[in-house]
């Protein structure tokens, strides 16, 4: 669990700074697949099982079933991709989600919880980034608390998915511009 938080934490920091829900963005101009090759669908992010990901504020719109701005309790084990979860990890990221614990998940604390992560991910990046270039050759990525334990085939697979410019080196030129943007 921890070595999906940390991957997650670390794929943030690359991804889109804020979800803002598609105000002021442009769309990303390269969307890359598993083996760092174009995405199918015009350049959106796919899962395993072919279908397009869903963007963020997609799915809280839509599990907000009343529109209210708010994801109740009822409304979140209501999802179909949540249901096939045991109750208790239901629970279990419900609990983390509903940060003031009032039995809702507001977009605030879902921002809120965003932001750590990239501030989280920024600190992590700057201890890994050894050499202070502003970027993480191969080097310095493998060394990272997730990435060191995977095999060296596996390591480099991931950096050559991130290093999108292919510079050899995972930075702030590889960071995707926004998310994509809502079609009108």
């Amino acid at each position: 669990m921890r070595t999906i938080l940390v991957a997650t934490i670390l794929a943030g920091f690359l991804a889109p700074a804020a979800m803002a829900e598609g105000e002021g963005r442009t769309e990303r101009k390269h969307g890359r697949g598993p083996e760092g090759r174009p995405d199918k669908e015009g350049g959106k992010r796919m899962e395993r099982n072919g279908r397009p990901r869903e963007a963020p504020w997609e799915m809280f719109r839509r599990m907000d079933t009343d529109r209210d701005g708010n994801i109740t309790r009822e409304e979140f084990f209501a999802s179909p991709r949540l249901q096939r979860l045991p109750e208790e990890k239901r629970e279990g990221i419900f609990s983390r989600l509903d940060r003031d614990s009032d039995g809702m998940i507001s977009k605030e604390e879902i921002r809120g919880m965003r932001q750590d992560a990239e501030r989280r991910a920024r600190d992590e990046f700057r201890q890994l980034d050894e050499n202070s270039s502003g970027g993480l050759d191969f080097a310095e990525f493998s060394k990272g608390e997730v990435f060191g334990k995977l095999p060296e085939e596996k390591r480099r697979q991931i950096f050559g998915r991130m290093d999108t410019d292919g510079s050899g080196e995972i930075n702030a030129a590889d960071r995707p511009e926004g998310p994509p943007r809502r079609k009108p």
